[in-house]
């Protein structure tokens, strides 16, 4: 069966790494927001025209990016890993594909959900799946890491255990100290999974045999 190049999808999956980031970068350093009213034709590369049509598409290829090299490496590295492992590698991708599935819904849905019952129960749909996919993928990527951890891949181990843990250290921490993260929006915690998904794609890249 034909499969893409390993370099190939490990340089997406670290370009997937970039997307993320870009996506997370608040509207407003696009420029200036209007507040007063909803703006239904924004004009063309103004902030609301980047947020409803470039930042959906950044985000849906980066979350494709990320699931093609998670995929990938399960692929690679399958036969070398312990039973217990390959199942919570598994459970991992579940979580990733239902993620994936979630960022088309809600993308597809777009800004204006709340004005139509349809594309309500679709951005609660979306949502449900989303948080179906971080109870998949939490657990998954923890275990799928730490066996990496207790071989000889302490980075690639601590890329897909760091990924979903520091988000989760960096809301909580937000949310103790009662933190303004206004200004920067959720760059602080797509930082994290940005550099976890561009460890996976250099170790793609690295080792691609």
């Amino acid at each position: 069966m034909w499969s893409p190049d390993r370099r190939f999808v490990g340089g997406l999956t670290a370009l997937g790494g970039l997307l993320v980031v870009v996506a997370a970068v608040p509207t407003r350093w696009f420029g200036p927001v209007p507040t007063d009213s909803y703006v239904f034709d924004p004009p063309r590369f103004s902030a609301l025209w980047v947020e409803r049509t470039v930042i959906p598409v950044v985000a849906l290829v980066a979350v494709l990016a990320i699931l093609l090299g998670l995929l990938s490496l399960f692929r690679r590295d399958r036969e070398r890993m312990a039973r217990w492992q390959r199942w919570t590698a598994v459970v991992a991708l579940a979580g990733a594909g239902v993620g994936t599935l979630a960022t088309v819904i809600l993308v597809t849905t777009g800004p204006g959900a709340t004005a139509d019952l349809t594309a309500t129960l679709n951005a609660l749909f979306g949502v449900a799946l989303g948080l179906l996919a971080l109870v998949l993928l939490i657990p998954g990527l923890l275990a799928w890491g730490g066996g990496y951890l207790r071989g000889d891949r302490s980075l690639l181990g601590a890329a897909l255990v760091g990924g979903p843990v520091l988000p989760v250290l960096v809301v909580a921490a937000s949310v103790a100290l009662g933190a303004d993260t206004g200004p920067v929006g959720s760059l602080p915690v797509a930082f994290p999974v940005a550099a976890a998904v561009v460890v996976v794609g250099r170790d793609l890249w690295v080792r691609a045999g």
